[in-house]
């Protein structure tokens, strides 16, 4: 097992490593940031609220090339003290929206998380509640990246769950990192449905193309 970067996050930008000390903005101001404002200003807020299968859809962010390249030095080169900076303008209000749910992130391979030390979504979904579930697993190891058309229809046979019964009357929150066909979603939100939950939402970090959710 890989030992994950523990670095100090107090005084300099979780990215890009500037002092935050000589940071002066509104969102610094109102909320102590562990970005500096360049960093920031390089996520494309979307924002987007909608339906996924008559479920509530929220999407954060654009998938654009900062969003990948920060994606891939969190989760590619297990840089662990970057489960922060995801959420950071949204943390406080998370903690309070979904302090009831129980968040139920998308699976990654168990054999990734291994070589990293930590399971990435799970990691972040600590930062902002205590109540993760972690039932959704894969059953063999892929990338979705690396699947074509046709086998990206059928990742709901890739996917299972442990403990569903652990979901029952729960209010649920499916967390995922990146919505691009929507197959994983459809197959996590398929396998939660089976635990009986009373209410079921949907957040994903970024999409590539929001035009077509």
């Amino acid at each position: 097992m890989h030992s994950y970067n523990q670095r100090s996050q107090s005084d300099e930008c979780l990215i890009c490593h500037a002092p935050l000390l000589k940071q002066i903005s509104l969102a610094h101001l109102l909320c102590p940031l562990s970005l500096c404002q360049n960093c920031l200003s390089q996520f494309h807020v979307l924002d987007i609220q909608t339906t996924f299968h008559h479920y509530p859809l929220r999407i954060l962010y654009e998938y654009n090339e900062f969003f990948r390249t920060l994606l891939y030095q969190y989760k590619g080169l297990y840089d662990y003290a970057l489960k922060d900076a995801f959420l950071c303008t949204y943390l406080s209000k998370f903690k309070t929206q979904y302090d009831e749910y129980l968040i139920a992130v998308a699976p990654s391979s168990s054999v990734e998380n291994e070589k990293r030390g930590f399971a990435p979504m799970e990691t972040i979904a600590y930062t902002f509640s205590q109540h993760v579930f972690t039932g959704l697993y894969k059953k063999e190891a892929y990338k979705q990246s690396g699947l074509s058309f046709e086998e990206r229809k059928n990742v709901v046979h890739k996917i299972g769950i442990h403990h569903p019964e652990e979901l029952q009357g729960k209010k649920v929150l499916i967390f995922d990192d990146v919505i691009t066909s929507s197959s994983t979603l459809t197959a996590c939100l398929s396998l939660i449905k089976t635990g009986h939950p009373q209410c079921i939402e949907l957040l994903v970090l970024s999409t590539k193309s929001f035009q077509t959710i």
